[in-house]
């Protein structure tokens, strides 16, 4: 009888070893979905809302997942079986994360009271899990108490970071910051701001003014900036892919009811139409690219 326990116990005891495997193999380390980094970010891309909370994020290569749960961010490493790594986020919550889209790096904000000294403050930081020793945190240093960073758009080759700083709703704040961490607050013609995107090789900055339904650039290094959208409709940036520049224009209840694709100094061309209004949370930019090849085939047809 001693010996039947025996084999039982250890039998129980395999079986659950061999749960935890599965489950971190087939459920922690399986995304659920694909996600897009491209006009909008990562959180937007997977559905997830403003706050990251008990969301899963997974590294362009799969190797890093984080999670994050409350004021814990949890770093695993696929095939290691040691305990999670934890980022040290001060006491302070997390409003936004994102794995950049070529390299194993991290980008978040945390915002709240926290420190030695339990004051408020906005906060962008890098994060590496190869070097996970380094922080790297930028404060917003005039952030209003209670302002959060939503948003990033980071220009990989030149490593320019602008954040959309919520201060109020409906009310936003663009702020730069570069390789040198030198942070500003950089002036916009709106303050109901929608998605922000930057290029990838410049430091040329896009966004949307929801109340107009204007689409803006700036360029960071002359500090000068214009309207790009067309004239006479309203209009919300989609997103950027390489120098191309995607844009939806609205009808009167901010549904999508036309795209175009443009480029700057050259304009914007229609590539698709929309005889049944689209919300405008359905509009990715797989689906510009797919409009786009449809563009390009009908004009060699003609």
């Amino acid at each position: 009888m001693k010996l039947r326990s025996v084999l039982v116990a250890f039998s129980v005891g395999i079986a659950c070893q061999a749960a935890v495997y599965v489950y971190l193999d087939q459920v922690l380390f399986a995304p659920t979905s694909a996600f897009q980094i491209g006009g909008t970010n990562q959180q937007e891309a997977l559905g997830f809302g403003g706050e990251p909370n008990g969301q899963s994020y997974y590294s362009y290569d799969k190797r890093f997942m984080a999670t994050i749960v409350e004021d814990t961010i949890s770093i695993y490493e696929a095939g290691k079986k040691e305990a999670p790594r934890r980022i040290r986020l001060h006491g302070r919550k997390v409003s936004f994360f994102e794995w950049l889209p070529d390299r194993d790096l991290a980008i978040l904000a945390t915002y709240g009271r926290g420190g030695k000294d339990n004051r408020f403050g906005v906060y962008l930081a890098q994060y590496n899990p190869l070097y996970p020793d380094r922080e790297l945190d930028t404060p917003i240093k005039d952030a209003p108490r209670d302002s959060k960073i939503i948003d990033v758009a980071y220009s990989t080759a030149t490593n320019v970071i602008y954040m959309k700083l919520e201060v109020a709703k409906n009310r936003y704040r663009i702020y730069r910051t570069d390789a040198n961490y030198a942070t500003r607050r950089i002036p916009v013609q709106a303050e109901n701001i929608g998605r922000i995107a930057v290029f990838y090789d410049s430091d040329t900055f896009f966004y949307d003014n929801l109340k107009t339904g204007v689409v803006y650039m700036f360029d960071g290094i002359s500090c000068s900036w214009r309207e790009i959208s067309p004239v006479g409709s309203k209009f919300r940036l989609i997103g950027i892919d390489g120098q191309e520049i995607y844009i939806g224009e609205l009808n009167a209840n901010g549904e999508v009811i036309a795209a175009y694709r443009g480029r700057l100094k050259k304009g914007f061309a229609k590539i698709a139409t929309y005889a049944t209004p689209q919300k405008f949370s359905q509009i990715t930019l797989n689906s510009m690219h797919e409009a786009s090849d449809k563009a390009d085939e009908a004009d060699d047809h003609s």
